[in-house]
This record gives structure tokens, C-alpha cells and sequence, in this order.
């Protein structure tokens, strides 16, 4: 442990070296090209130059150290029509980040004691079966151990078999699938006849159990979703881009998501293409790099959730199937011998996908947001992390010698 603590502590006080000879505040960020210069400006470049073509969609990639940027940096157009460029005001779907902001306010309401994180679901929604409700809790819906199946129709035969038990607002199976909201697909659950394994002892992911953290929050507060989540979430963080995605809702600088076609042409994929896009919780919220970054200063500032609340968030025991990762409450923790423990969160949506990682112990966090999701995020990952983690060392080796 003695050792481990050296090697956090030596790790905190090479990136304050970096940060005195290349930081830029982020009250005087630019919209694009916001740093260059600093010793992780020339691998980044080149890793997502290549990722990231600069006349077509893109993305946007910030490494954040305490207030201070690391590197920031646009590539491609937000719009391929009109060719406005992507910045850090450019809002993006969120994608999977957006359970990030849900468990957060799990959390809350928990500080505010109107849920614990180990209610059962049953006490929220007692119109479904109760003797399989009884056994999940928030905490395994947050950690994606609910043992919940998703039931939502995805061809004809399941619609058809849908239709005969429940009431739809839908003549059609893909317009369930593309236009269905909350309250549309939570209907699923009436049908629930089993569990696919016993809650809390397998990991799964499933957005139908995250879809339901909207409802709760509006039983338990007895407001509006999004109006609760401004008032108590987004505002307090200085997020002034952020919105839900709804029906005829496109404010200006929105970016649109693409994918390849078969001829390798880019086509749009997001509301209206992209199937199961538009709940809130799971996948639904909008927001800049602008934002996001506000969001990462006051979570880690405590002006959102107390210290205690974040750590619960990262405690993760339960193991992930992927090496030396782990379960917490909307986010994936991940312990690798020698680094710091790391929590993140990475997924598409449509033509959209978004990658978080923070390292809390040395204050470093990283986020990307893409509208295309033709690219390897998780080779990305691993790639940006060592060029991270590589820097750190290298300043490690200096300062010894």
C-alpha cells in the first residue's frame, strides 16, 4: 500500500509539472485548435488526425487536469450539408454517458433520502410483477446486474406478439422502434415472466432497465424529468447546452450522426434512422464538449454529489468480464496493476458515440465525442490511455535521474 501511495503521489506531481509548462485555463478555451505545444499534443494529433478525417464528420477530444486543458481539439463538420464545423460548443448525443448523468442523480435523490440506491423497483412500480420486482434494486440497475431481459419487439412476429397483450400508441414495429419513448417501452415489463439470472450475481448490459430512471425520478419528485434534472443536475454543473432530445427540438450547432452506407458514402443515423435513440436515460441526453467539461469540475469539486456519494459511484467489487474491470453505479472501474484506478464509460448511439475516462486519484480525465461511429473506440481508449499514463512516467524517469 506504502509503495502504491508513492507512485499515486509521484504520478500527482508530474502532471503538475505538465501542467506549468503547457496548461491553458479553461475560462480563456477556444472553439477549435484550443492547445497545442504540451507534451501530449503531437501523439494525440496524430492518433485521431487519422481517426478523424477533416472533411467529413468528426469529433472532438479534451484531456482535462485539474481547471486546467491538456489538449483540446476539433476535427471534421458537425454537418456535412452546410459543413459547419465542429467546436466545443457543437452539441452531441451523448450516447451511453448519458446513465452517467442518471446514476448521478440516483444518487442525489438518495442524499436528499427520497430513494436508497438498494430500493427495490417494486416500491416505484408496483404495476409490475411484483415477485420479480422485489428482487432488483436501483444499485442493480445501476451496475447492469438486474437480470431484466429486453423484451422490446424487434420484428414482426415479436410486434404481433406484443400487440396481443399490450396497447400501443404505434400501428407499426418500426415506428416503436424508432419514435418509442418511456412510457411506450416500459410497457415490456407487464409481460415479464422471468429473470434472465438471479439480480446482482451477472453482469449484462441493458438499456430497458435504465430506461425506468426516468419515470422514478418524476414519481419520487413530482416533477418533470427533464425540469428536475436542469434545476438539480445540469444547472448547478454550468451545463447550458444540454437538452433531452424530443420531437421537432433542433437547436442551433446541433450535430448530426453519421454512418457508412454500403457504397462508403456517409448517410445521417440518428433521430428518424437510428432505432431506440431517443429514451432519456439510457441514451437520450444532449450536450457539448463545453458542458461536459463544466460537468467534470463540479463533480469532482463536490457541487453536484458529496465526495462520499462519488466514491460509492467508483467502489465497483463486482467483476466485469473484461480484465481488471469492475462495477459501479453507472460507470465501469477499472484497476490494472500499476496505474491508477480509472472509471469510464463508452458507447454508440446511432451515428454518435461518446468515451469518458477519469482517473480521480491524479485529477486526469479525458473525454471524446464523435458523430460517426465507424472507429475502434476501444482500441482508442487504449491507446489514449497510454499516451497519457506513458507521458506521466516519462516524467517520472526525468525527475529521478
Amino acid at each position: 500500500m506504502k509503495k502504491r501511495n508513492l507512485i499515486i503521489s509521484a504520478l500527482s506531481l508530474c502532471f503538475i509539472i505538465i501542467l506549468c509548462e503547457c496548461t491553458r485555463r479553461i475560462e480563456a478555451a477556444e472553439p477549435v485548435d484550443i492547445y497545442a505545444g504540451g507534451p501530449v499534443t503531437a501523439p494525440l494529433d496524430s492518433l485521431f488526425g487519422d481517426i478523424f478525417s477533416s472533411d467529413g464528420p468528426g469529433g472532438i477530444v479534451m484531456v482535462l487536469s485539474g481547471d486546467s486543458i491538456l489538449y483540446e481539439r476539433a476535427f471534421g463538420y458537425a454537418d456535412i450539408k452546410t459543413k459547419e464545423p465542429i467546436t466545443d460548443r457543437t452539441v452531441f448525443n451523448y450516447a451511453s454517458l448519458s446513465k452517467f448523468f442518471c446514476a448521478t442523480a440516483l444518487l442525489k435523490l438518495a442524499e436528499q433520502g427520497k430513494v436508497s440506491i438498494d430500493d427495490s423497483l417494486s416500491m416505484y412500480f408496483p404495476e409490475f410483477p411484483a415477485e420479480l420486482f422485489d428482487k432488483i434494486t436501483l444499485r442493480h440497475i445501476l451496475t447492469h446486474t438486474s437480470g431484466l431481459p429486453d423484451l422490446r419487439p424487434r420484428d414482426e412476429s415479436e410486434w404481433d406478439k406484443y400487440l396481443r397483450e399490450q396497447k400501443s400508441v404505434f400501428g407499426f414495429s418500426r415506428d416503436y422502434r424508432l419514435y418509442g419513448t418511456e412510457k411506450e417501452h416500459s410497457q415490456v415489463f407487464k409481460m415479464l415472466k422471468n429473470l434472465e439470472f438471479e439480480p446482482g450475481t451477472t453482469y449484462q448490459p441493458n438499456d430497458p432497465g435504465y430506461v425506468l430512471i426516468a419515470p422514478l425520478v418524476e414519481k419520487v419528485t413530482g416533477e418533470d424529468f427533464q425540469k428536475w434534472m436542469n434545476e438539480n443536475i445540469f444547472e448547478p454543473a454550468g451545463m447550458s447546452d444540454q437538452f433531452y432530445i424530443r420531437p421537432g427540438y433542433n437547436p442551433p450547432h446541433s450535430a448530426h450522426g453519421y454512418t457508412l452506407d454500403e457504397n462508403g458514402a456517409w448517410k445521417e443515423y440518428d433521430y428518424g434512422e437510428a432505432e431506440f435513440f431517443i429514451t432519456k436515460a439510457d441514451r437520450g441526453l444532449f450536450g457539448s464538449m463545453h458542458d461536459f467539461r463544466n460537468w467534470m469540475r463540479a463533480l469532482v469539486d463536490g457541487k453536484i454529489i458529496s465526495n462520499e456519494s462519488r466514491s460509492d459511484m467508483c467502489s465497483g467489487s463486482m467483476e466485469h468480464y473484461s480484465p481488471h474491470t469492475y462495477l459501479g453505479l453507472g460507470v465501469l472501474i477499472v484497476k490494472k496493476p500499476g496505474q491508477p484506478t480509472k472509471a469510464c464509460h463508452r458507447r454508440s448511439n446511432g451515428g454518435f458515440t461518446a468515451v469518458e475516462s477519469s482517473w480521480p486519484e491524479i485529477d486526469l480525465h479525458y473525454v471524446i465525442l464523435s458523430n460517426r461511429n465507424d472507429w475502434d473506440y476501444r482500441a482508442t481508449i487504449e491507446q489514449v490511455d497510454s499516451i497519457l499514463l506513458d507521458k506521466i512516467m516519462i516524467q517520472q524517469d526525468s525527475l529521478r535521474k
